[in-house]
């Protein structure tokens, strides 16, 4: 999308208003960009940790090659290499894109593509110079002094002017060149990028930025909101006279919430117009050139309460591509990333990208973590199979390893390398240059192929982490809940994952009947703040024949953070045939138990427990549609059923995915699983274990008559595992992709049978293709 205006205030409010257009509906790619699945490491030339670039001399082309030539030896086929601010625009108007242009002719001789990493986040000092008034501001007022970095304030309109500028430079320089395939134009996006800036307070409560820019940046953001400022002294509960006395809140108080809810919202607004912007710079320049940017951790994992973080979805509207940095083995890690925490996320940034036709793995970690003293376990060549199989099996469309040399400086030197820092080649570096040249050779099975798709969906809502405002707190006593509703969706997850069944995370912004006519089941975790609008979408979505499950008090708080008359809110009582009666704060886990056998409940049976958390909502029956399928201990109504229009709706009066994430009580995975037996859900591929006790998943690819099956053992011991795949009919050949054997198989009752004995943490992929 292209907006062209004049005016700087106006282009911002023209930006703003799109983006809002965008953000309201499903954002479709008539086609892509790239017909090119790029598998990379990060290599900008020498040893010289990213951001920084080392300065080009008569020697580099000559050792710069001998790295390259080891890169494409490896098996990847392309570098992703980087720029910063910093170094390419040392004095005002004087660029020195050499490093660039040294890396791109050598990749054209040595055979690799490019891709481009932007870094704005490392700014030049004569910025500040120029422009002092650009500093970001705290929220206690305090300015940030930048030490190379965090840069300056995007919102400063003649900085963002330089910064697109230099965007625009930079695509001058590779725009004609054949090998290159597109950008990274921003990692890890927040507010501020790699400032420790503890001098200035805690930073859990910090937020930014409050300098002059982007409080009228904000004003014009509430502006295209509430139109008149009588509107918004009605919504905020202020008395203000002009916008000009408009400021963004610091604090909340007994009065406040909804000012605070708005700018949270505005801020992931911001980020993601903020991307379009730089988008757009660089496409009017380089229109053919593949759009991307990466999210520091699924979005699933973070908070909107945390200062300056992004909306994967949002951002995903922004560009071609968007993505994620995965490192499951960080310094920071107390353990390994879990095969369970891992699926979750992989699942959650492919939920988020279903409008983009799959996600970039903008950085996948390559050696082991490094931070000061913190070191983590090694990453080995098995780590690397399994992750890069694993993101590939999810709808990756790239996958981008960090980096090819460790560290050479900071708190993480030393971490994060394929090779070593001599350049010796480690097996890690081996095993998954192997697996790039698999995907290269079979580059277009894999761009031609999508994961099936799900029929139960996972309602992901941003907005309930603002409950209460910035008062967000978890019941008294409790120790665990650091975030609620990611706990909640991994649960939920969980209870499928481990039984192959495919959900999707569905943002609430694609609440629309055009998606959720596709989903048999709907869940909604956590649902404790809810606008008046999806609360009135979840109503349609029953009446017009889907089968809705809700945990407690939903639509309890609206968007203005106001409470509703019945809980739950919003009319759903009436859908859910009951309303709450009483409400008990659990000051620890707490049980209730199942009432008779019931149908929608198929893997559970009269008496079984489930556990409860947080608190326990009792309810009042309200018509004979409504039936109790469980009780807490005191024989108040727990889990209450209804047919509601054509649909039918379930309430369990507590929050029972969060509980399962945290205590693991098999009972409240068969609550859940039981769900999806009880409406026939589809299991794409079917897995029989021998060792009952091992987890093997099963992966599925899609694509004109053709399918592709991954196997992951998840188990630590060796694993049997016999694959049943979901298949039209019998007339398919099974090879091994990575050996191109021939695999055994037998067709039968609609599936193709296939086994394979799985080492622990093994990964094996099957091209099931016609024969």
């Amino acid at each position: 999308m292209s907006v062209v205006l004049n005016d700087p205030l106006p282009k911002r409010l023209a930006l703003a208003a799109v983006l809002i257009i965008v953000l309201l509906g499903p954002v479709f790619s008539a086609e892509k960009k790239s017909d090119f699945f790029p598998v990379s490491v990060w290599y900008a030339g020498g040893k010289a940790r990213a951001p920084m670039l080392e300065k080009v001399t008569p020697e580099s082309p000559r050792l710069w090659k001998k790295d390259l030539e080891q890169i494409k030896n490896l098996g990847f086929n392309t570098v992703r290499c980087w720029i910063e601010w910093t170094n390419c625009e040392p004095e005002e108007g004087r660029y020195d894109f050499s490093a660039l242009r040294t890396i791109v002719d050598l990749a054209e001789q040595v055979g690799l593509r490019v891709i481009v990493q932007v870094y704005i986040d490392s700014a030049p000092d004569w910025v500040g110079r120029k422009y002092p008034d650009s500093k970001f501001v705290a929220s206690n007022g305090l300015a940030v002094e930048s030490q190379a970095a965090p840069g300056f304030c995007f919102d400063h309109l003649q900085v963002r002017e330089k910064i697109l500028g230099f965007l625009a430079e930079a695509a001058k320089v590779v725009k004609d060149r054949p090998v290159f395939l597109g950008w990274d134009l921003w990692s890890e996006p927040h507010i501020i990028n790699w400032a420790e800036i503890y001098h200035l307070g805690d930073p859990e409560y910090l937020q930014f930025c409050y300098c002059h820019s982007s409080k009228a940046r904000f004003r014009d953001w509430l502006k295209l909101k509430y139109r008149t400022i009588d509107n918004l002294n009605t919504a905020w509960y202020r008395t203000f006279e002009s916008w000009d006395e408009v400021d963004p809140p610091r604090f909340g108080t007994i009065l406040t919430y909804t000012d605070y809810i708005d700018w949270k919202n505005y801020i992931s607004d911001k980020l993601a117009e903020d991307l379009e912007m730089k988008a757009e710079a660089v496409e009017a320049v380089a229109p053919e050139a593949v759009v991307t940017s990466h999210s520091a951790i699924p979005g699933l994992f973070s908070k909107p309460v945390w200062s300056g973080t992004p909306d994967d979805r949002k951002m995903a509207a922004a560009v071609d591509y968007y993505g994620v940095s995965i490192y499951p083995k960080h310094a920071w890690t107390v353990r390994p990333w879990s095969p369970f925490f891992r699926a979750a996320g992989n699942d959650f940034i492919r939920s988020m990208s279903w409008a983009n036709g799959g996600f970039y793995v903008g950085e996948l970690q390559a050696g082991y973590g490094v931070f000061g003293m913190k070191l983590s376990v090694p990453v080995v060549g098995a780590d690397l199979r399994d992750w890069m199989w694993s993101m590939v099996s999810c709808g990756a469309r790239a996958v981008n390893i960090y980096a090819y040399y460790p560290m050479s400086s900071g708190y993480e030197a030393g971490g994060y390398g394929l090779v070593e820092l001599d350049g010796k080649v480690t097996e890690r570096a081996v095993a998954a240059g192997k697996i790039a040249r698999v995907i290269t050779e079979n580059m277009d099975l894999f761009l031609g192929s999508r994961p099936p798709g799900a029929e139960i969906a996972v309602l992901y809502n941003p907005l309930v982490h603002m409950v209460g405002g910035q008062q967000t707190f978890t019941g008294e006593g409790q120790t665990i809940g650091v975030n609620n509703l990611s706990e909640s969706l991994q649960g939920i997850h969980k209870a499928y994952f481990e039984r192959n069944i495919p959900v999707d995370f569905l943002h609430v912004m694609d609440l629309t009947p055009e998606l959720w006519n596709q989903y048999k089941l709907l869940i909604v975790p956590y649902p404790v703040m809810m606008s008046q609008s999806d609360v009135k979408k979840l109503r349609a979505y029953v009446e017009a024949g889907g089968t809705l499950v809700t945990e407690a008090r939903c639509g309890w708080v609206d968007e203005r953070g106001f409470s509703s008359d019945i809980i739950p809110g919003g009319g759903l009582h009436e859908v859910l045939g009951c309303r709450e009666s009483y409400v008990r704060p659990l000051s620890k886990a707490s049980t209730l138990k199942i009432k008779g056998t019931h149908e929608e409940l198929p893997l559970l049976k009269d008496g079984d427990r489930l556990d409860t958390l947080f608190f326990e909502e009792e309810f009042e029956l309200l018509g004979a549609q409504a039936r109790v399928l469980a009780e807490f201990d005191n024989g108040q109504p727990a889990i209450v059923y209804a047919q509601h229009g054509k649909g039918r709706a379930m309430i369990v009066g507590s929050f029972i995915g969060s509980a399962y994430h945290h205590f693991k009580n098999p009972n409240n995975g068969k609550f859940l699983a039981g769900l999806a037996d009880w409406l026939k859900i589809l299991r794409p591929v079917e897995v029989t274990v021998a060792e009952s006790d091992i987890l093997v998943e099963a992966r599925l690819l899609e694509g004109d008559g053709r399918m592709i099956l991954f196997g992951f053992n998840r188990g630590e011991r060796k694993a049997a595992a016999e694959f049943a795949v979901a298949a039209p009919d019998g007339n398919l050949k099974a090879t091994d992709l990575e050996t191109k054997e021939t695999v055994p198989s037998q067709y039968k009752e609609g599936r193709l049978h296939l086994a394979k004995s799985l080492e622990p943490g093994a990964a094996w992929v099957v091209l099931l293709d016609k024969k």
